[in-house]
């Protein structure tokens, strides 16, 4: 009797402890966490998609999103926010090489500088993209720095949906 009572009580320890960890903060945004990081609802990850757009460096007169629309998923990785927010800028400074680099050099020039900090931002690192959209990323840079547009023009295809 002694031994059942024992493992009744660690049975009920055990799912006390699973249900802890599973249960939702007071605000109920931490959802879970994974081997790769912790996920977020819907609110969290808007928030943090907001702050990064806040936190980067636009072309003049780029209207910035205030919400992060398109989404209907209840969870996301942390992380997810502001890669969307950095590809969404990386499109922007393309677009702005594209638009002036035949007519204000100037501009051109301050877009490729600002695509240069691409490959230290998150969106870039080995934890979110891969070694092939790295490389692809450096091919295209290099391509616009010597005046070919072919690679920016092919990226801002093949991401019409921003």
């Amino acid at each position: 009797m002694k031994y059942i009572k024992s493992i009744l009580t660690s049975l009920t320890l055990l799912l006390t402890l699973i249900l802890v960890a599973c249960s939702p903060t007071e605000e109920g945004d931490r959802i879970s966490t994974s081997e790769n990081g912790a996920f977020v609802s819907f609110k969290e990850i808007e928030k943090e998609y907001l702050d990064s757009l806040n936190n980067l460096n636009w072309p003049e007169g780029t209207v910035l999103p205030t919400a992060l629309e398109g989404e209907t998923a209840d969870s996301f990785q942390v992380g997810y926010g502001d890669t969307k927010a950095s590809i969404l800028w990386e499109y922007s400074w393309q677009k702005e090489w594209l638009e002036t680099y035949n007519t204000d050099p100037a501009r051109a020039q301050a877009a490729l500088e600002e695509l240069e900090k691409a490959l230290d931002m998150g969106y870039m690192s080995s934890q979110r993209a891969d070694d092939s959209t790295r490389n692809y990323f450096r091919e295209i840079l290099d391509k616009a720095k010597l005046g070919d547009p072919s690679g920016f023009e092919e990226s801002l295809r093949a991401n019409q949906a921003h």
